[in-house]
């Protein structure tokens, strides 16, 4: 069976299918219910399926015919918040890529494990880059809390990879009030899974602080009171300031007017982040 004859569209199944393998677009994904694997393009046309072991073969066969290479050793690993999967990075990955950055826009089914499991995952896929040698974090909501458990871990590939920043964009780092509410009600642990208790302000409090340089975005209303009445101060109307605001960091944004769900797409946080990287620090400095 040839690669034309296996280039078929998928069905999607964001959450029930995570990323173990990234490379430039091609991904490698596990079904988290059947363990059963499926190598996709960048066109989110399936190209294998089998084994890990299969897919991955088959990928190199491509990788070695097609000539395909890593488009820099610098890759900046994108992690989406609850209910998200990696298409909401478009934005940011073009920017990033823009500016000599690969890119790895991990899916995970972010409401059916918990913060661990979405760790292992993201091991998983730098333990196969090995023509890696540094990395960066980029994440909205939930996916800070998932990079910090990551780097709150020890051996394996930060042997060999340096870890240069982190960027938390509406992460509740202090743990989010909406959840402290809605944990109780058995409607929201259905639909967010694990995650609904995770993001309580009581385990979030037990999440180790971030471990390399890191610089935090936080959306606000911008009158001093937010978009959700439930949540004090102001806020993006589903984290506030104060939850994504972390003491140690090395440069703040707050962003007036944006909204959560898209503001890791807006313009200005985008351009913010991709200066933040190279420089620590988010705007660039007053004349």
């Amino acid at each position: 069976m040839n690669d034309a004859t296996l280039a078929m569209p998928t069905l999607g199944g964001k959450q029930l299918w995570g990323d173990c393998f990234v490379f430039e677009g091609f991904r490698i994904q596990r079904n988290f219910i059947t363990g059963h694997h499926r190598l996709i393009d960048p066109q989110l046309r399936r190209r294998g399926r089998g084994t890990y072991d299969d897919c991955r073969s088959r990928f190199e066969r491509m990788r070695e015919r097609d000539e395909l290479k890593r488009s820099s050793t610098h890759l900046v690993v994108l992690l989406h918040g609850i209910f998200r999967a990696a298409e909401g990075w478009r934005p940011m990955a073009r920017a990033l890529n823009v500016a000599g950055y690969a890119t790895a826009a991990i899916t995970y089914p972010s409401t059916r494990r918990g913060l661990e499991l979405h760790a292992d995952q993201v091991e998983e896929v730098l333990e196969s880059s090995d023509d890696i040698e540094t990395v960066s974090f980029v994440t909205h909501s939930m996916g800070g809390l998932v990079a910090r458990e990551v780097l709150g871990r020890s051996g394996g590939w930060r042997n060999r990879i340096a870890v240069n920043r982190l960027v938390m964009i509406a992460t509740p780092n202090k743990g989010a009030a909406i959840a402290d509410i809605l944990v109780h009600l058995k409607p929201f642990r259905e639909i967010a899974g694990p995650a609904a208790s995770q993001l309580t302000t009581e385990y979030v409090d037990l999440l180790a602080h971030p471990s390399c340089p890191f610089g935090v975005v936080a959306g606000v209303r911008g009158d001093g009171k937010g978009y959700n009445p439930l949540l004090p101060g102001d806020d993006d109307m589903t984290v506030s300031a104060a939850s994504a605001l972390l003491e140690g960091a090395e440069d703040s944004l707050v962003v007036p007017g944006a909204v959560h769900t898209f503001i890791q797409q807006t313009p200005e946080v985008v351009r913010a982040t991709v200066r933040y990287l190279s420089s620590g620090k988010f705007q660039e400095p007053v004349a």
